[in-house]
């Protein structure tokens, strides 16, 4: 018998040691073992072995409530941790609109979220955890098809920049389009899928006020073989990538002449020949006219 109290004794100590080691020995049931095993040990020491058994029984039944206590606020405080990153988490859905864009995947995460929420309230503190980290998951699942989404845009948005020749045209929204992206794909790698939507759709806005730009007005003509109009200088000046004003033929003539066969004869221009044709208001005007380009029309007076 005082060998098995001995072992009793030493189990009812460990207890209460591995209680401590929590630093929650503030609970009842903890205290009152501590107490009942120090009844227990005076009993022992004095010989009195029935009251040292049974101070000793008592406070290992203490020591397993406490043991008890203890595993259960160990589970909540996981769990505290466990719902706050979800709190964080719908509201961060909540401010990026989520529940608008992807509203079949924003309400799992919200039921996920509730479920966690009516766990925690009955004090099933493992399963509120588990809830919560789903509804964590749900909302990290969003924030990155949102940021797939945003990225696609953001790259199509650069090739068809790319198309209409903005790195030309529109070097410094280009660049910063594509600056834009690269950060996005960044905080992509990082997981950080909330600032790479937000990074993409800045390389998209970016390039907001990229358009084609339409051709300047040709500064060259080759005289073309039309048989059922014939070109001529009154007829070119009348073009509207031209002058969109025959009377202005006299123009064209004056810049070009020295390069007739015949300098007096305006009328003689053959198919082929190249006419130069001036800036009369100070238009921009490059390249020789193209049949395969659409011109704006030049303004008449």
């Amino acid at each position: 018998m005082k060998k098995s109290l001995l072992i009793l004794l030493a189990m009812v100590l460990a207890s209460g040691l591995s209680l401590g080691a929590q630093a929650l020995t503030d609970n009842p049931d903890y205290k009152a073992s501590v107490e009942l095993n120090a009844q227990a040990v005076q009993a022992f020491n004095e010989g009195d072995y029935d009251a040292a058994t049974n101070f000793a029984n008592q406070a290992k039944e203490r020591a397993t409530l406490s043991d008890q206590y203890v595993a259960k606020m160990v589970a909540k405080a996981a769990a505290d941790k466990e719902m706050s990153k979800a709190k964080a988490a719908m509201a961060l859905a909540d401010g990026n609109g989520y529940k608008d864009s992807y509203a079949s995947q924003y309400q799992a995460a919200a039921d996920l979220y509730a479920s966690a929420q009516a766990s925690y309230a009955s004090e099933d503190y493992p399963t509120a955890g588990d809830k919560a980290r789903d509804t964590v998951a749900a909302v990290q699942a969003i924030a990155q098809a949102d940021a797939d989404a945003a990225i696609a845009q953001a790259k199509s948005a650069i090739g068809a920049a790319e198309a209409i020749q903005a790195p030309t045209n529109y070097p410094k929204e280009y660049a910063q389009a594509k600056t834009s992206l690269a950060d996005a794909v960044s905080a992509y790698d990082g997981q950080d899928y909330v600032t790479a939507a937000q990074r993409a759709r800045a390389s998209v806005a970016a390039l907001a006020l990229v358009k084609a730009k339409k051709p300047s007005w040709p500064a060259v003509y080759v005289v073309r073989l039309i048989p059922s109009r014939r070109d001529c200088l009154w007829r070119i000046a009348e073009y509207p990538f031209i002058y969109n004003d025959p009377l202005k033929w006299p123009t064209i003539y004056d810049a070009n002449k020295k390069t007739f066969r015949d300098p007096g004869n305006p009328n003689l221009i053959f198919p082929g020949q190249k006419l130069r044709i001036p800036s009369i208001r100070g238009e921009a005007r490059e390249g020789a006219y193209d049949p395969s380009l659409q011109y704006e029309p030049f303004p008449k007076k």
